[in-house]
């Protein structure tokens, strides 16, 4: 392929890499160095400091913990419900976190179900409280992506296992374990950014000033103060505890290769037990206790009279608008600039001097989540400001922000089938001078499954955001999730529930639709 090919693609790179630079620069001009000094004798940041790993790491180690039986489960299990169980895992990932959060009050909170039922006063604001939600988030995304190291095992080995009479322990210890430890770092340092990185969660259950992060610091410094140099200085820190966390996984994690010739489809039977039945019981009851009842919860208030007054309400419809402008442009830029990052990276791949950058620049794309998205989105501003652009201009500041937030999760999507088709098809395309459009034609009923995955997942995140808009909202931009925190605040927790209920089954619907659409039938 001729490198001139790729500059649409390298100009979508340079954009992201452009516009993220521009924000940090402008926000980090407005830092006062002399003033770190004194930050860091504050003992209020060294709390934030402490609290924000602790938590991340507990998330992430216990997510993790419940993760690796539960796949194990579905994936040598088929019962009833299965599927529907997988179904909820997809959604589950995607539901914006103050629905979830609305779903985990109703279950665990002083009145909600648990309480009722056990007469048990479950500590729901705290650590406790932050841990859950994490857990409901963060169980169901470990699950998936361990599934697709699942999916790497070759047929071969699951033959010999049941021709050998291999129990589940002995298949989990020879077979499995070999494939999940390569995978278990990469989904942990994920999970461990998005959890240090958290906010609606930490700023509705937090509560109070003992158990609040850098995260919800750094929005305290931007919307309450507008301290830029406090900002920027916890930014710094941010973004260093990831990195250095990221770097020290990395380092020592097992090196994960994929070799798609040896893949199969073929599941070969492993020989059960009593101790493997419990274990996938266990497993199943920690599903059915964390994340399925918060779910459930969400649509309780739907027959209620309620939900049909709130429905009517001109504040709802005119937050729904504002949610699909954001939406919809924030996941086309998300998956464009992750197919541009796909191009360059899969014609990067196995080339001798440039294959080191197909993995930096899919690292790169996943970098995001290091940096905090209030503080691009502060960069940014500030320069659109000295450009003497107006308040106004803050919609595409939210648009972009929302756009690259998803990226890690439209790579995670897209990545593979391209890196795939590449593999499978360079020296054919390269033989006959397929190039471009001709190649994109080509590869486009393979490629449209995963590109309706990140579409479908960009989508609905930005739907769900609560950092950006918090920060940028006004009186002329409020959203669904602003519009049902602004609810809360206010006491009107009914209302509030029936927001949730149109924001979830808003988000299903684009969700579905989004892969029938692009995917087509046989994707939805």
């Amino acid at each position: 392929m001729p490198i001139l090919s790729l500059l649409p693609a390298l100009l979508g790179v340079g954009l992201f890499v452009f516009l993220g630079g521009i924000g940090l620069f402008y926000l980090l001009k407005f830092t006062d160095v002399g003033e770190w000094k004194s930050f860091l004798s504050q003992p209020y940041l060294w709390r934030l400091i402490r609290f924000s790993l602790w938590q991340a790491l507990l998330s992430s180690l216990i997510s993790l913990a419940i993760a690796v039986p539960v796949t194990s489960c579905l994936f040598h299990r088929q019962f009833f419900g299965r599927n529907l169980l997988l179904q909820i895992f997809s959604v589950s990932i995607v539901v914006p976190s103050i629905v979830a959060i609305l779903g985990i009050v109703v279950v665990y909170g002083r009145s909600g179900w648990v309480s009722n039922l056990l007469s048990i006063d479950f500590p729901l604001y705290g650590l406790s409280g932050i841990l859950l939600a994490h857990v409901f988030f963060n169980l169901p995304l470990a699950v998936r992506l361990l599934l697709q190291a699942y999916a790497l095992i070759p047929a071969g080995q699951w033959r010999q296992a049941y021709q050998l009479g291999f129990s589940r322990w002995a298949a989990f210890r020879f077979i499995e374990w070999s494939y999940l430890r390569k995978a278990m770092p990469g989904v942990f340092v994920l999970i461990f950014m998005l959890c240090f990185s958290s906010f609606a969660v930490v700023l509705s259950l937090g509560g109070g000033p003992k158990s609040s992060t850098l995260e919800v610091a750094i929005y305290q410094a931007l919307r309450f103060d507008f301290d830029l140099s406090k900002a920027s200085f916890l930014s710094l820190i941010q973004v260093g505890i990831c990195s250095a966390m990221a770097f020290l996984v990395y380092k020592f994690a097992p090196i994960h290769r994929q070799d798609a010739s040896l893949l199969g489809e073929t599941l070969y039977p492993i020989r059960q037990s009593w101790l493997s039945t419990g274990s996938d019981g266990l497993a199943l009851l920690s599903v059915l206790f964390l994340v399925v009842p918060p779910f459930v919860a969400i649509f309780d208030p739907l027959f209620t009279m309620t939900f049909w007054q709130t429905i009517q309400s001109p504040g709802l419809w005119s937050a729904m608008w504002v949610s699909l402008k954001i939406a919809f442009p924030a996941a086309f830029f998300s998956v464009l600039m992750g197919v541009c990052f796909a191009v360059v990276a899969r014609y990067c791949m196995g080339r001798a001097v440039l294959d080191v950058y197909s993995i930096r620049l899919e690292q790169l794309g996943n970098f995001i989540l290091m940096v905090p998205g209030l503080v691009i989105a502060t960069g940014l501003f500030l320069w659109m400001r000295e450009m003497g652009m107006s308040f106004s201009s803050s919609y595409w500041i939210v648009v972009w922000v929302n756009a690259v937030m998803a990226m890690p999760f439209v790579l995670r999507s897209i990545m593979p089938s391209f890196y795939q088709q590449e593999r499978r098809y360079r020296n054919l395309y390269s033989s006959l001078g397929v190039a471009r459009w001709q190649r994109w034609k080509l590869e486009w009923p393979v490629q449209k499954f995963c590109i309706a995955q990140g579409f479908a997942f960009a989508l609905v995140l930005s739907l769900g955001d609560m950092g950006v808009i918090a920060l940028f909202g006004s009186q002329g931009m409020v959203s669904l999730p602003l519009y049902l925190f602004q609810l809360i605040g206010n006491y009107r927790l009914e209302e509030g529930a029936c927001v949730a209920v149109v924001l979830i089954l808003l988000c299903l619907l684009l969700f579905v639709l989004s892969g029938r659409i692009i995917g087509g039938r046989q994707h939805a």
